[in-house]
């Protein structure tokens, strides 16, 4: 048993993994907004070879768990070391992130009595039929359940799901601060990447995976430099798609337009050279990408998906089309790079509207008052329990 700070709740955020996926993203974002004088946070994921954020969360003073496993669905191991953890630091509430976590995030909790936070970035129908299937058998035992969007909400309420438990609607968050700061000074990047100096750019930050439909940007790219010689296009990340993109790219013969540097650690950076932010994704949650490109003043063409709709009205921040429009997508980006006052006009209207609606200090606090309000509801239900017993 550790020592427990006088009046502190001991939390635990618990993910899969701290590569450098979305939900990852939101996690680390949120560290300089915590409230230390109240919460003392600790974070655990299970999948050692996905640690690329531990050392930032180190480095913020934060306390990191590694669970060490091989295999996302050995639950019996996992079960045992999250157990002995939690004996260890003795939790107040467990926070977890995407379904395998969620599911053993519920089973701790209905075993040492903890209240769950679980945070859906996703769409039910997207899950493996047994993801699925373990999380209808486990949604009740959440406290409280935050969707990243009204489309992730509805999902959960038509499959039943939201009968179970509270879910509330919490829309993702940047520091916006900090991606200003990070992309601040793109100085000799250009030149790195190749790109002439008058060529107007086009780009996304995406794992490449079959939802970000990335045959279909590079098909937006094919169309556009038909039309438009002085753009480049940058598809920057990395992804189980990368070897067929590059294929793909070579059957367009777009060799001299396409640009794919690979992984960037200073993605932020990369983004503050692009002129619009193209995605073509078949379905999101509430892409942080999305939002970071924004808050650079970025105008968005983007596919009318998941939470997207929630922050880009189309003809205001940006243009939205629907999924598989490749020639919509294409015209609405050439009226974009063929109109500068637009691309100014759209990215000030997005930077407004990240700023004053999606700024990661205000889901940070939502958060916290959630907290207190399920203990205190547990507080509550705890004092009922007894005096029903001294009544019996």
């Amino acid at each position: 048993m550790y020592p427990r700070k006088p009046n502190h709740l001991k939390v635990l955020i618990l993910i899969k993994g701290l590569g450098l996926g979305g939900a990852e993203r939101l996690i680390v974002d949120s560290l300089p907004y915590l409230n230390r004088e109240q919460f003392d946070y600790e974070f655990a994921y299970t999948l050692p070879w996905k640690d690329f954020l531990v050392p930032t969360i180190k480095k913020s003073g934060f306390q990191v768990h590694c669970l060490g496993m091989q295999k996302t669905w050995h639950f019996p191991l996992m079960q045992r070391r999250l157990q002995k953890l939690i004996r260890e630091r003795s939790f107040d509430l467990i926070h977890a992130d995407l379904p395998v976590t969620g599911v053993l995030a519920r089973f701790m909790g209905r075993r040492f009595g903890i209240p769950v936070i679980y945070t859906e970035h996703n769409l039910q129908e997207r899950y493996h039929p047994l993801t699925r299937r373990a999380n209808a058998l486990t949604f009740g035992w959440n406290d409280c359940v935050l969707a990243v969007s009204e489309e992730v909400a509805t999902s959960i309420n038509r499959c039943g799901l939201g009968r179970k438990t509270k879910v509330k609607t919490l829309l993702n968050g940047v520091p916006v601060e900090q991606v200003r700061a990070e992309a601040g000074n793109v100085n000799g990047l250009r030149e790195e990447f190749g790109i002439p100096k008058n060529n107007l750019i086009v780009g996304t930050v995406a794992v490449f995976r079959r939802q970000k439909r990335l045959q279909d940007w590079l098909e937006v790219a094919s169309r556009v430099t038909k039309q438009q010689r002085n753009v480049t296009f940058l598809l920057v990340g990395h992804g189980p798609e990368e070897s067929m993109l590059r294929t793909k790219i070579k059957e367009l013969k777009l060799e001299k337009h396409v640009l794919m540097p690979g992984f960037r650690p200073d993605g932020r950076r990369v983004m503050a050279l692009m002129d619009v932010f193209l995605m073509t994704s078949e379905f999101e949650g509430l892409p942080m990408a999305l939002l970071e490109a924004m808050a650079l003043h970025k105008p968005v063409v983007a596919t009318s998906v998941g939470g997207i709709p929630e922050v880009v009205k189309n003809g205001d921040e940006g243009f939205l089309t629907r999924v598989g429009a490749v020639d919509d997508l294409a015209e609405c980006t050439t009226k974009l790079l063929g109109d500068p006052q637009l691309r100014q006009r759209m990215g000030e209207r997005g930077a407004a509207k990240v700023e004053e609606k999606f700024h990661i200090k205000h889901r940070v606090k939502f958060i916290e008052v959630l907290y207190w309000e399920v203990l205190a509801k547990r507080s509550r239900q705890a004092v009922n329990s007894k005096r029903v017993l001294a009544l019996s």
